[in-house]
C-alpha cells in the first residue's frame, strides 16, 4: 500500500516537472540560473558558472546519445571511477540528503578526477534526455565531441572552491 502512493507522488512530481515547461531541456537563463544557484546545498563547490553550465549541458546531451559514453547514477559513477575509466564527473547541488554523495568530491580528488557542480539535477537528467532528475554523471571522452569535451575540461580545471558562501554562483559574463 504504502509503495504504490510513493509512486505515485513521485509521478505526479515527474508530471508536473513536465508540464512546467522544462521537459525540453535544461535552461541556462540568468535569472533562473541565478534563483537555482541559491536553493544548493552548502558542499557544492566549485559551482560551475552559467556558461559552463550550458557546455557541460551540451556536452552530456552529445554523450547521451552515444552508448556507453555516460554514466549516471551514484553507483554506476562509483564503480566508473574505481575501473580507473576516465571522465568529467559533474555533480547535481540541489541534492537532499547530501550524506548521499558528500564523498564524491574528495574521492575525485583523491583520484585526479575533473569534477564540477551544476545547481540543478533536474536540469542534469534533462541535458542526458530523460525526466528523471539524476544526482551524478560521468561523461567519458569521445572522438565525436573530444574539443568540446576537452574545453570543459580546461575550464573545470580552472574553477576554484569559493570560501565565501555568498559569491558562489557569481555569474560571469
Amino acid at each position: 500500500k504504502g509503495k504504490s502512493t510513493m509512486g505515485g507522488s513521485k509521478r505526479k512530481m515527474e508530471e508536473s516537472f513536465a508540464e512546467e515547461g522544462a521537459a525540453e531541456g535544461p535552461t541556462t537563463d540568468k535569472e533562473e540560473y541565478e534563483a537555482l544557484c541559491n536553493l544548493v546545498n552548502a558542499i557544492s563547490q566549485p559551482m560551475a558558472n552559467r556558461k559552463l553550465a550550458k557546455k557541460v549541458y551540451k556536452l552530456i546531451k552529445k554523450a547521451s546519445k552515444n552508448k556507453g559514453q555516460l554514466r549516471q547514477g551514484l553507483t554506476d559513477v562509483q564503480k566508473a571511477i574505481r575501473k580507473k575509466e576516465q571522465g568529467l564527473v559533474v555533480l547535481a547541488g540541489n541534492v537532499t540528503p547530501i550524506d548521499v554523495y558528500s564523498h564524491f568530491p574528495a574521492m575525485c580528488e583523491d583520484k585526479d578526477y575533473p569534477y564540477c557542480f551544476t545547481p540543478s539535477r533536474e536540469h542534469l537528467g534533462l541535458a542526458a534526455g530523460h525526466k528523471r532528475p539524476s544526482v551524478v554523471m560521468m561523461i567519458r571522452p569521445s572522438e565525436d565531441y573530444q574539443e568540446l569535451y576537452d574545453e570543459v575540461k580546461e575550464s573545470m580545471g580552472t574553477l576554484v572552491i569559493d570560501t565565501d558562501f555568498k559569491t558562489k554562483c557569481e555569474i560571469d559574463e
